[in-house]
């Protein structure tokens, strides 16, 4: 940084020496308009030139290191600044890098999360086909089932209503067949025989 006390005390020498200078003109000009003379160099010219030669050399002597760190310094914060710039946009750079990088990660996951998802999906969907195969497979097998209990049942069912009907049947034709001889006979012998054995 310009060392700030320096560069004042520069500036008030300056404007010191200019308000000197400034005096001594007035004073030329007053004692030249009295006395009408001519105006020569040395008379003249040479003691301005003096005057500002040596004004001139107090100010670059006083000024000049606090111009230079000025310069050195404004030099050295603007190569600062262009190296944060740059480093600033190299930074930006990587996170835009970084964040493509991340952002084809995150695709590639969401794609195999999507795949994933339909490959279960489908395994589900094979499971439940198969599941509903079989529960469609258990429910023929049990409405065979049934059916054949109630064949079974309606068989034996018909089996005992036919014999039934086979023994009414029977008694009917024999009742038809015997008559009142046949009844009295058949009876003679059973007293007979159980008479007999007895």
């Amino acid at each position: 940084m310009i060392n700030m006390k320096k560069l004042k005390v520069a500036l008030l020498c300056l404007m010191g020496i200019l308000t000197a200078a400034a005096s001594a003109f007035a004073g030329e000009a007053a004692h030249g308009e009295g006395g009408h003379e001519a105006i020569t160099f040395l008379h003249d010219w040479l003691p301005r030139i003096v005057n500002f030669s040596v004004i001139a050399a107090v100010v670059i002597y006083f000024a000049r290191k606090p111009a230079i760190d000025f310069f050195k310094n404004r030099s050295v914060a603007i190569a600062k600044a262009m190296q944060e710039s740059q480093e600033a946009s190299e930074r930006a750079v990587r996170a835009v890098g970084e964040m493509e990088q991340k952002i084809k990660d995150l695709e590639r996951e969401t794609d195999a999360m999507l795949a994933e998802a339909r490959a279960r999906g489908e395994k589900d969907k094979q499971a439940l086909v198969e599941e509903g195969k079989k529960l469609v497979q258990d429910i023929q097998n049990q409405v065979k089932q049934g059916i054949e209990m109630e064949v079974r049942k309606a068989r034996a069912a018909l089996a005992a209503e036919a014999s039934h009907l086979s023994l009414d049947l029977a008694e009917g034709r024999i009742k038809e067949k015997i008559n009142n001889t046949d009844h009295e006979r058949i009876v003679k012998e059973y007293i007979s025989n159980v008479g007999g054995k007895g």
